[in-house]
């Protein structure tokens, strides 16, 4: 086995073990809600979802480079960036915009534009996964497009901050579940796979919202 085989499969090793942290973790700060009264272990499953999700991305990347796949790079920054801002609007209760959010935010949005002319190309050549990628880079430059906007007026705080963090988190976790369902469940069109935890978690994330902004703050965020 060449030594570049090898380096790939402790990566993916370590890619696997982050991404069921991470997994179990968001469960964790889910459940954590309607459990625990003071909600640390909310935060606590909030920053080891962090911490998985970072193990998830540095060993993405070079494994998409290892065996070239932009499909995965992509979904890789998509994924990071979601995780990376709703940690942010966790921390930032006062809501102004540090350069961390500026930068992060511009990535998500430049990113996107490419994910959307990549799923074009994809098409093109009748690759139905050119859906997939649409459809994420259709939300990431929803996403990083508000957050541009939100920064330039000042940030967000209150319950727009919460339903940000809520919004960000959510989605950062459909994409970690879609990598779970995809690599362990054949089912053909393969985008589907891609697209239903989408499909079946956003209308659940536009409730929370809906709930937020008449008022319900959900527990573990203060």
């Amino acid at each position: 086995m060449m030594i570049e085989d090898i380096i790939f499969q402790l990566l993916l090793t370590v890619h696997i073990a982050s991404g069921a942290v991470s997994l179990a973790s968001a469960a964790g700060a889910i459940v954590s809600k309607s459990i625990d009264a003071k909600h640390k272990w909310h935060v606590y499953s909030g920053k080891i979802y962090c911490y998985g999700m970072t193990g998830v991305f540095i060993t993405a990347v070079p494994m998409s480079f290892f065996h070239p796949n932009m499909f995965l790079f992509l979904i890789a920054v998509f994924s990071y960036y979601l995780t990376v801002a709703g940690w942010r609007y966790a921390l930032n209760r006062r809501g102004m915009g540090r350069i961390i959010d500026w930068v992060t935010a511009a990535i998500m949005f430049f990113t996107s534009i490419g994910m959307l002319a990549y799923g074009g190309a994809m098409l093109v050549k009748t690759d139905l996964q050119g859906i997939t990628m649409l459809l994420f880079g259709g939300i990431g430059m929803t996403l990083g497009g508000t957050d541009l906007l939100s920064l330039n007026r000042g940030g967000v705080r209150g319950k727009n901050r919460i339903a940000f963090h809520l919004t960000s988190m959510m989605t950062a976790t459909i994409s970690t579940l879609t990598t779970v369902i995809v690599t362990n469940w054949e089912f053909q069109p393969e985008f589907v796979r891609w697209i239903a935890p989408t499909l079946v978690i956003t209308p659940v994330i536009i409730w929370w919202n809906m709930r937020i902004s008449q008022g319900v703050r959900p527990k573990g965020m203060r």
